[in-house]
């Protein structure tokens, strides 16, 4: 039950799309902490009363995510959780990895002194983190919110606002992905923070090559593990 003040951040919050953006924001989280399961309905009625807002604010929420890949609409059918594949994640995989490891190269060649720092701090907040959550999530929401930090903090040396835009977009579809692996991960006999830590070391030592072999050995590895373990062949 939302109380009081809560419902009155929504509706109060300000003209024009304030209140589509803090619904907005709130679907986002839910989608890619995996609340709402791959290919859920995403009932407008349901979801304007959950929020207390008019059903115009959720279409648009809704009409955003769908933009931003989170979610898909279908004629007579309406919104849902976007869907998943093998074949998407093996695309999605290939483009993040491309896009990725140009803004970590971009970042190493042009990054300042306050890029440094960023990714040292972002990666010594992730470090201290447990990773996987206590009812066996894939990660807690705690250390989810830092690992995303610390890979935001890996390109936005790169100079580029449109590349870091889609970065983000992409991360956030591998996050739905990423959450199904529970913890399998855990199993699975990755060092992921060792991963991490080198991927941060690489990076802010200025090593372009190692930095971007790393990242890239480290995003395939969580594919890998997807497709042999959640997304089998007989699975999907």
């Amino acid at each position: 039950m939302k109380t009081a003040m809560s419902s009155q951040v929504i509706e109060g919050s300000g003209r024009g799309g304030s209140r589509v953006e803090l619904v907005y924001s709130s679907l986002r989280g839910e989608i890619i902490s995996g609340r709402y399961a791959p290919g859920t309905p995403l009932r407008t009625a349901a979801l304007a009363k959950e929020h207390d807002v008019s059903l115009s604010v959720v279409r648009e929420s809704l009409v955003r995510l769908a933009e931003s890949g989170l979610a898909e609409s279908n004629p007579n059918q309406g919104f849902r959780v976007v869907s998943i594949s093998r074949a998407d994640l093996l695309d999605l995989n290939g483009v993040r990895i491309l896009l990725e490891t140009e803004v970590l190269r971009r970042s190493i060649d042009t990054g300042d002194i306050s890029w440094e720092a960023e990714v040292v701090s972002t990666h010594h907040v992730l470090d201290s983190i447990p990773v996987q959550g206590a009812n066996g999530e894939a990660s807690s929401a705690e250390w989810a919110e830092a690992h995303a930090r610390f890979h935001d903090a890996l390109g936005t040396g790169c100079g580029s606002p449109r590349l870091i835009s889609m970065v983000r977009t992409m991360r956030d579809s591998a996050e739905i992905y990423r959450q199904l692996s529970g913890p399998r991960g855990q199993e699975s006999g990755r060092d992921i923070r060792g991963e991490h830590r080198t991927i941060m070391e690489l990076s802010t030592g200025r090593d372009s090559d190692g930095a971007t072999a790393a990242l890239a050995q480290h995003l395939q590895r969580t594919t890998d593990l997807l497709l042999s373990e959640v997304l089998t062949e007989d699975s999907v």
